[in-house]
């Protein structure tokens, strides 16, 4: 029997997405990759059976966004076609419903028609043109908006 690293550990397209994270934080946040969602959420109290089971899963989100203490600001979940199947729907609304419970934001991160970025949290959409550029910066904003919202009560 014989074990080897796995290379890369990101996908292209997972990996494009965690730079541009990258770029979205300054130096007082940390942008890690596939961490798992019972490092992120403790339970506190009774969940629902299926709820629990899932949160001691080897479920992980696709990034997390920290302070500089390791306290969770953000989850960026990148989507794609395969979150389009009725098992990953229930898969994701399970890790909203944690996410929400432990009050991490969660913003879905989707590209459609080839060039168009969507990034989306449960109040709004901003949408940035990969081709052109277009709207960048208000993907960006969207990104550091809610980074600054989760550290600001800690302040």
């Amino acid at each position: 029997m014989s074990v080897k690293p796995r290379r890369p550990l990101l996908n292209p397209y997972e990996k494009s997405m965690i730079q541009f994270l990258e770029t979205c934080v300054d130096n007082n946040y940390k942008v890690s990759p596939q961490v798992s969602l019972f490092q992120i959420c403790q339970q506190v109290s009774n969940l629902d059976c299926e709820l629990r089971k899932f949160l001691f899963s080897p479920s992980a989100v696709d990034a997390l966004i920290t302070d500089l203490n390791y306290n969770p600001c953000l989850v960026v979940e990148f989507q794609s076609q395969y979150h389009d199947s009725p098992e990953a729907k229930e898969r994701d609304r399970k890790k909203a419903t944690l996410l929400e419970f432990a009050k991490v934001p969660l913003i879905c991160s989707r590209v459609k028609d080839c060039s168009l970025l969507y990034l989306s949290s449960q109040d709004e959409q901003v949408v940035w043109n990969l081709y052109t550029g277009q709207n960048r910066e208000n993907a960006q904003a969207l990104i550091r908006q809610y980074c600054q919202e989760s550290v600001a009560p800690q302040l």
